[in-house]
């Protein structure tokens, strides 16, 4: 019997390399881990629709009374890195009314916009004409605006309207214009022509600015999304493993497995859409170095990236890993050099104070 020749595996050039980790990682981009409050979310955008449809239903303007005769709002909370914005868009994607609404030419019913930081009402009103397909140059009034924004929403057919981080448009606003952003929104859902459906997405304190009017509160209904640790931290450790080793086809290092989770829970500072950014960056560490197991060496490189600290101040490397204020992380890390900065010249500034 002859002998087998071996075979050498030819090593993947750099361009085949990224090719190919750009596959899997489109993959693990792309992954939605279903928890519970999606099922909540799912059932409070379909009673969204009902109320929609029970309103277009009628037949006539006349028989639109009451509750008949307006939109509703959908208002969706949580902290930053919750998970807000790729749950709207999962339900965006998948439901029929809402198909094609980031094309400005397809025959959705929605659009969707993000309020910078900070934001103005004006400004709110320009970015959602834009989207509409108005835009222009001529500084113009605010009510102007807003005028062309309703008008618009009938010529283009748009019964829904989704504005992101409603926030920016609160924070830094005096007590009369707050109040001339609730009177904005009542105005879109209540126009007897066309009634309008907001769905509104931000930080809790939105929750404030809509209970500070009965009106609006009253058109209302609210979805939280809330912390790890307050619902579902036991759904971490099956959400790392799945994205690992179902959605990359790698392996995951289960030495310390415990601590690795809770240090992950502390660094996406409780909030499970930041925990899956962490897994996505750790595993693409990981295909970066060639490394066919994720471990904790990858979330360290994960984390240094996205804060800029040093590995005393690494949550996936310190010992004290508690105390650390990952929210300040990088802040703190600039701070530091700074200090040992002042520390290496200040013999040089005294220097030079007593040869002046």
């Amino acid at each position: 019997m002859e002998k087998a020749t071996p075979t050498t595996e030819v090593p993947l050039t750099k361009a085949q390399g990224r090719a190919a980790r750009r596959e899997t990682m489109k993959s693990v981009l792309t992954v939605h881990y279903p928890l519970k409050r999606d099922i909540v979310l799912d059932s409070e955008v379909d009673l969204l629709f009902e109320s929609y449809e029970l309103v277009t239903d009628a037949d006539e303007e006349s028989s639109r009374v009451g509750r008949l005769g307006e939109g509703r709002l959908l208002v969706l909370i949580g902290e930053p890195g919750a998970g807000k914005s790729r749950a709207l868009q999962r339900v965006f994607n998948r439901e029929d009314y809402f198909k094609g609404y980031s094309d400005p030419n397809a025959d959705s019913l929605l659009i969707s916009v993000r309020a910078p930081s900070p934001c103005t009402l004006k400004q709110l009103g320009l970015i959602i004409a834009a989207q509409l397909g108005y835009e222009t140059e001529r500084d113009i009034r605010e009510n102007v605006i807003w005028n062309i924004v309703q008008k618009l929403l009938k010529a283009r057919g748009i019964r829904f309207v989704h504005i992101d981080e409603l926030q920016h448009t609160i924070e830094r606003a005096h007590a009369n214009d707050i109040k001339k952003v609730r009177d904005t929104l009542k105005s879109i859902v209540q126009q007897p022509d066309w009634p309008v459906w907001l769905i509104l997405s931000g930080l809790p304190s939105v929750v404030s600015f809509i209970e500070g009017d009965n009106q609006l509160k009253r058109r209302s209904r609210f979805v939280h999304f809330e912390g790890i640790r307050r619902n579902f931290a036991y759904e971490v450790p099956k959400m790392l493993k799945a994205i690992v080793k179902i959605r990359a086809g790698l392996e995951l290092d289960t030495t310390n497995f415990g601590s690795l989770v809770e240090r992950l829970i502390h660094a996406a500072q409780d909030q499970f859409g930041s925990a899956v950014e962490f897994v996505q960056d750790a595993i693409q560490q990981a295909l970066l170095n060639g490394d066919g197991t994720v471990s904790c060496k990858h979330f360290e490189a994960a984390y240094s990236s996205r804060s800029g600290c040093d590995p005393d101040s690494n949550v996936f490397t310190a010992i004290d890993w508690k105390k650390i204020n990952v929210a300040k992380a990088l802040e703190n890390a600039l701070s530091e050099t700074d200090e040992e900065e002042m520390d290496t010249t200040q013999p040089k500034r005294l220097l030079d104070k007593r040869n002046a």
